[in-house]
């Protein structure tokens, strides 16, 4: 995670592999910027409190799960940003 006046980047890594938090909420909940993080807010604390929301709601592989489920979860989100529509 990074942090300067709010939370930035939050990226999950299992060894050599990592995710970034858009494309791990993709692979686990099904729908694209569906999540709560990043939320806009002024209170810096917002990002923290949405993030803790989406993990609770969709980050049991990360959080509880064995590393098989987070790199299933790595390997469909993969397979996701390959056969999503890019912008031209």
């Amino acid at each position: 995670m990074h942090f300067r006046q709010s939370l930035g980047l939050v990226t999950y890594h299992l060894g050599e592999t990592s995710l970034s938090h858009e494309d791990y909420m993709w692979a686990v909940s099904g729908r694209r910027w569906s999540t709560e993080y990043p939320g806009f807010s002024i209170d810096p604390l917002d990002g923290f409190r949405h993030l803790r929301a989406d993990l609770e709601k969709h980050g049991s592989s990360f959080l509880t799960g064995s590393d098989q489920d987070f790199l299933d979860d790595v390997g469909r989100a993969t397979l996701l940003k390959k056969s999503s529509p890019r912008l031209p």
